[in-house]
């Protein structure tokens, strides 16, 4: 239940009066009377995005920041929810999403299964300039969302739609274009290798032209090659990519598929499991579907597409060619399903064989004649067996993402409606394939590590209050394929960047949401909340590329983490050239990557007065986008402060042990 705190009315008539001044945040020390946060919810469960056990506790936002996480009984809010029974986590993001970009001002179906952020131009589709997605921000988002930069839009802009080796000339330009685009905020670089042209591509021209990203430590999240009969062999290729370019594998919408590769699931997995054992993190996502959705082209071998439409139509002209490509969308349906019965097209309410059957003809004609009238129509593939899903989504590396996104559409895949929901209700509660606490991690902190993400993904003081409520007894999925368009239920509250974006299952309409660009100092990086962590710095900051005279900001900090427990320690930043200063009051989450590389939130007091602010410090040891790869700290205050500086004389302390 949500109520006006009687306490903010009161204030607000003395306002009006002229008779009070304004009030200061007391942080953790203040009485009842003195401390105002625009939002607490009270009594909830909380499921903090780590994977940790649930524990009860109150949540206290202010100017869209996670202020306080613990007893807040004594302190008062300008609003009050009571979710005692609720579960409040972070808000989902979902790292692979097609979204209906007209609909993300309002993202009813995303929302109403918990998300709060997606990431565009998966599969290597989009522009090559990815700076096209920030008009988005300005036209209103009821979600975030950030875009990867696409490996095949960047092939096809440079190369173009033949199957041709790329000149020297050319690998330089789309390098450029791949340095561009991560410099822009690209949140990796996503790729779809049995897509054209993407799919002429060779293995070694792939990481030629990827492995520009080598120093911005991000992601390679790839629609493999194959997923049927090749998909071992495909799987292997994208891992061999990101160790050879120096990038973070990442399998998207994993699975296998056709009757002969079912349970080859646990051959995929041993290839990641032996890359990790290597020392190559690597990382999948999945969603709770035994039947994708893409386009029809998917059936289509990739030697007719080449040259793009026009050359693909002129090639069925040709009969001999048109009987030669009728063959072989046959054999590829059968290496995806059982017949053509398993191949569906939502829009027309029928499967490829009863179209092909009102046509009089065989399901490959009935492919081409589809192609030449109607285009790349949207069809669903029934593909898989639970056991392998199963398998997947059990692994510790892999995320849940629906590979759908924000739409208002009735003739689409469920997922688009029902991702999240379905695995909450389905997979956790009904068949308990995992715990609750698992597949929060799974849609919360495990997608935030993997793209990089060091603010959101975890409900910790000083992270973004982008977060989701939800009821853990009836949070499920509606949507089927007969009649996709049903939103998910059991989402009561969801918030974005602190403001209510959704109330038992109905949007506000509110545009809180941001488009959001990762930086360089925000690498891909597996997992620390399992790990006990040290974090020692202290000197000074110098301006990387500006004059460095005048007074420097100074920083110190001291801090112990447990595996899955709370920072302690102190923090302290002082910049007098522009009148800062901060110290911490609470602490929230250190994350790091291995020994060079840690992050850290947390809300402190500034200029030694009673005013509270959310802050998060990036320290990265061996920085590689400066010169001598100097050690480097990142500050940012909440109200628009940030500096980035070389600390001298560079003492930096960054101990971690393994815990699990």
């Amino acid at each position: 239940m949500r109520k006006k705190n009687a306490l903010t009315l009161w204030m607000i008539a003395l306002l009006v009066m002229g008779s009070i001044l304004p009030f200061t945040m007391k942080g953790s020390t203040a009485n009842a009377d003195e401390t105002v946060y625009d939002i607490i919810l009270k009594n909830g469960t909380i499921m903090d995005g780590t994977g940790s056990p649930s524990y009860q506790a109150d949540v206290g936002l202010k100017n869209g920041y996670i202020y306080k996480i613990g007893d807040l009984s004594k302190e008062h809010g300008a609003e009050e929810v009571d979710v005692k029974g609720l579960v409040v986590a972070p808000g989902f993001i979902d790292v692979h999403s097609h979204a209906d970009e007209e609909f993300l001002p309002f993202a009813k179906s995303s929302l109403t299964q918990g998300v709060t952020t997606e990431i565009l131009n998966p599969d290597g589709f989009g522009s090559a300039d990815i700076t096209e997605k920030f008009e988005l921000e300005e036209k209103g988002l009821a979600i975030n969302v950030g875009a990867y930069l696409g490996f095949n839009a960047v092939w096809e802009e440079v190369v173009g739609e033949s199957d041709r080796r790329p000149t020297e000339a050319e690998y330089k330009e789309m390098q450029a274009l791949i340095e561009k685009g991560l410099a822009d905020g690209a949140w990796g670089i996503s790729s779809g290798l049995t897509y054209t042209p993407g799919a002429f591509a060779q293995t070694e021209e792939i990481i030629e032209v990827v492995k520009a990203a080598e120093k911005w430590r991000t992601n390679f999240p790839s629609h493999i090659r194959n997923e049927n009969n090749l998909v071992v062999e495909a799987t292997a290729e994208i891992i061999e990519i990101g160790e050879k370019a120096g990038l973070v594998p990442v399998i998207t919408h994993m699975k296998v598929m056709g009757p002969d590769n079912w349970g080859r699931s646990a051959e995929t997995i041993g290839l990641i499991d032996a890359a990790i054992e290597r020392g190559t993190y690597t990382a999948a996502d999945v969603y709770p579907y035994l039947a994708s959705q893409t386009g029809i082209n998917a059936i289509v071998p990739n030697w007719a597409e080449d040259g793009g439409r026009q050359a693909m139509l002129d090639r069925f002209k040709d009969p001999e060619l048109r009987a030669q490509i009728t063959d072989e969308i046959e054999e590829l349906i059968l290496d995806r399903g059982e017949s053509a019965a398993d191949v569906y097209f939502p829009e027309k309410r029928q499967n490829l064989q009863q179209f092909a059957d009102s046509q009089g003809v065989r399901p490959g004609e009935a492919v081409i004649r589809i192609l030449e009238t109607e285009g790349d129509i949207r069809t669903i593939y029934y593909f898989g067996k639970e056991e392998d899903f199963k398998r997947i989504l059990q692994h510790p590396n892999v995320a849940v993402a629906s590979d759908g996104g924000v739409s208002e559409s009735a003739s689409i895949h469920p997922r688009r409606y029902g991702t999240q929901p379905r695995v909450l209700g389905k997979y956790v509660r009904e068949e308990g394939y995992i715990t609750l606490e698992e597949a929060v991690y799974k849609m919360t902190g495990l997608p935030a590590t993997m793209i990089g993400m060091t603010d959101r993904g975890l409900l910790k003081e000083g992270m973004v209050a982008d977060i989701t409520v939800f009821d853990p007894n009836t949070v499920s999925d509606l949507a089927t394929f007969d009649v996709p368009k049903q939103y998910s239920q059991g989402m009561k509250y969801v918030y974005v960047n602190g403001q209510l974006a959704l109330e038992d299952g109905e949007v506000t309409g509110v545009h809180a949401g941001k488009f959001l660009k990762r930086t360089a100092n925000m690498p891909s990086r597996p997992e620390s909340f399992s790990k006990d962590t040290k974090l020692e710095v202290k000197g000074k900051l110098l301006a990387i590329d500006g004059p460095r005279n005048g007074k420097k900001p100074s920083i110190e900090l001291s801090i112990n983490q447990e595996a899955y427990g709370d920072a302690t320690g102190t923090f302290s930043f002082e910049d007098p050239a522009n009148g800062i200063k901060i110290e911490n009051v609470q602490l929230g989450q250190v994350q790091t990557l291995n020994d060079d590389w840690a992050s850290l939130t947390g809300v402190g007091v500034v200029d030694d007065s009673d005013e509270v602010k959310a802050f998060s410090v990036i320290i990265d040891k061996d920085d590689p986008m400066v010169a001598g790869m100097k050690a480097t700290v990142t500050i940012q205050i909440e109200g628009g402060y940030e500096v980035k500086g070389v600390l001298v004389p560079g003492k930096v302390g960054i101990e971690i042990s393994d815990n699990k």
